[in-house]
């Protein structure tokens, strides 16, 4: 008797808040009201409390009508990502790894990749993960962005890899893999010296990339003293084939140097005439020359503030008339969907980018955003902590978020007293934070409305949450992936793009993992690693072995040339993933899980 009344008693706490969909309609307000799990798995927005008490859903063709609205809504996510990511995130990053004197991988495996990854660690630091298959979803993401992203790059820009780095990102991918389910199989619980284990893992990754850069850059000036001292002597045919071979391993080696800055290109949905008859991978973006750009409108005769009101004008409208004549009816169909969030996401996160005349500098602008960024990015922060709900939307806290004016006004008044219009200040570089942090927020809140759109949905269909995790999770969550390295593929950056395919899923599994084994406090538990492999854990693990030593062995059969093949393979194999999830989720096959064994007693 006091063994059910104890059930009784933490009925509520043990309860599931995707359970709601199997009582009656008339009760499931109640129940998304009660149940505890429910105000964690929610971020900005309770869905449940929308559809069951705000719009009383009371049967199935409603509710199913509902699942069009909540798709068509991640839709809208997923937009408001592509414009964050192509206008404002990618910009700053590519400035960001010119100032740092990167090359391509360096910057791929590092800044982009964190860029990329950033939102899996946030998620997994937050209270819905706590006790969440993360192995399982930190696997199978990697599946995705190693086979769609990177099939995606070889596929549209096909190129030569630098095979010592292509192969040394693979190897270190493997080791990680390995290391995480070692830790996950070999005992019931995860300690801290596991966790700090992992995290070692990707210090010595960095150490490598950076002591890699440094010593080809050595090779650089070593090969360029020998080829002046080969020059400087008498010619004879032996001189003339050294410095031949020479010469052109310093040609091969100063292309992998240093990151060049290319012209950007979004119209990818631009009408074709007969005389742009080029593919994709044919078309190779022109060199910007960034110096000019940020001069070319100054003079010492303008006014400081010249056109100070129609610059700001200008900056804000998100019609481009150029981009709407070379557009085709899909292009226009887009450019009216992107407009008002354009317009919205511009008026509080600027834009750094070298290729834009003035880097993108609107002072009028610019100076507003010193006050208006830190504002918005402090309260959502805060009011998402905070999970204070006004019946189906969060309640907005500005109790830490208006203190921000007492320094961001005068930051502002200074910047207005000092700058130009016509030029930007020289401490223009440091709106990258303002620009980068403003992006990777919107793209953490998308990710994770995203991730509770696609559960619902999986909830409605009767679909257990391991295949959703492994099937629409970790597509939505390769969907940030797939937009950079897509953009930066077209701006000419596909080695950058790749490395970043293959470097994010080792970010997620060393960083990622590590950081939320570290600090979340339930991994300790004996039997925690049961519930952290998770059910699909072993069906993950698996392919992501077989695309891993895919990659590799098909990059040394091509001599690391990234064919469009590779891309196709890719593809081929994430279909393989997901039919194999498909039936095994249908019970048509049994998966690579071990059945449950339990001693007689």
């Amino acid at each position: 008797m006091a063994l059910l009344e104890d059930e009784f008693r933490h009925f509520l706490s043990n309860t599931s808040c995707h359970s709601l969909m199997k009582v009656s309609y008339p009760y499931r307000c109640t129940m998304a009201q009660k149940l505890e799990e429910c105000r964690h798995i929610i971020n900005y927005f309770n869905y449940f409390e929308l559809m069951f008490c705000m719009l009383r859903i009371r049967d199935k063709t409603t509710e199913v009508c509902m699942m069009l609205l909540l798709f068509m809504a991640a839709l809208f996510y997923v937009l408001l990502m592509s414009i964050v990511v192509d206008m404002f995130l990618t910009p700053a990053l590519k400035v960001l790894s010119l100032k740092l004197r990167m090359n391509e991988y360096l910057a791929g495996v590092t800044i982009l990749a964190f860029a990329n990854s950033s939102p899996d660690l946030i998620a997994n630091l937050m209270p819905i993960k706590e006790n969440a298959a993360l192995f399982t979803s930190i696997i199978s993401n990697a599946v995705a962005i190693l086979l769609l992203s990177g099939g995606m790059v070889c596929y549209l820009k096909p190129f030569k890899m630098d095979g010592h780095s292509t192969a040394q990102n693979l190897l270190f991918l493997l080791l990680s893999v390995e290391l995480l389910r070692f830790i996950m199989v070999k005992g019931d619980s995860v300690t801290e010296t596991e966790s700090i284990m992992l995290l070692s893992v990707y210090v010595a990754y960095l150490v490598v990339n950076v002591a890699d850069l440094l010593l080809m850059r050595y090779s650089l000036r070593k090969l360029r003293l020998e080829i002046r001292i080969l020059r400087a002597q008498t010619t004879s045919q032996r001189n003339s084939r050294e410095l031949k071979q020479k010469t052109a391993l310093l040609l091969r080696l100063e292309h992998n140097e240093a990151l060049n800055f290319k012209k950007r290109n979004s119209h990818y949905f631009v009408k074709r005439g007969r005389n742009s008859s080029k593919s994709l991978s044919e078309q190779r973006p022109e060199q910007v020359d960034y110096e000019t750009n940020r001069t070319m409108l100054h003079s010492k005769s303008n006014a400081k503030n010249r056109f100070l009101g129609a610059e700001f004008l200008e900056t804000l409208n998100p019609f481009d008339a150029v981009e709407w004549k070379l557009s085709g009816c899909f292009g226009r169909l887009m450019i009216i969907m992107k407009m008002p969030l354009v317009l919205l996401i511009t008026m509080f996160v600027p834009v750094v980018d070298y290729e834009r005349y003035k880097h993108g500098w609107s002072k009028l602008l610019n100076c507003t955003q010193i006050v208006t960024n830190p504002f918005i990015l402090i309260t959502a922060v805060h009011s998402k902590f905070a999970s204070v709900y006004k019946s189906w939307y969060i309640e907005f806290n500005l109790n830490y978020s208006k203190w921000s004016f007492c320094l961001t006004v005068p930051l502002a008044l200074l910047v207005f007293l000092h700058a130009r219009t016509d030029m930007p200040p020289p401490y223009h570089m440091l709106f990258i934070t303002l620009s980068a942090s403003g992006s990777l927020v919107i793209i953490v809140l998308c990710v994770n409305e995203i991730e509770v759109l696609t559960s619902i949905v999986g909830s409605v269909l009767n679909l257990s949450e391991g295949f959703v995790d492994i099937t629409f999770g970790s597509m939505t969550n390769a969907t940030i992936d797939l937009m950079s390295n897509f953009a930066l593929a077209m701006q000419g950056y596909e080695r950058m793009a790749f490395a970043a395919s293959c470097a994010g899923p080792f970010f997620s599994i060393a960083l990622g993992m590590g950081v939320a084994l570290l600090f979340n406090t339930n991994t300790r538990l004996k039997g925690s690693s049961y519930w952290l492999y998770g059910e699909e854990g072993d069906n993950c693990y698996i392919f992501l072995l077989l695309a891993i030593v895919a990659q590799l062995w098909l990059c040394l059969t091509f001599n690391f040339v990234a064919r469009r093949s590779l891309g196709i393979f890719s593809w081929t194999l994430f279909a393989v993933f997901l039919i194999y999830a498909c039936v095994a989720e249908w019970d048509l096959v049994h998966d690579f899980t071990r059945d449950s064994f339990f001693e007689p007693q």
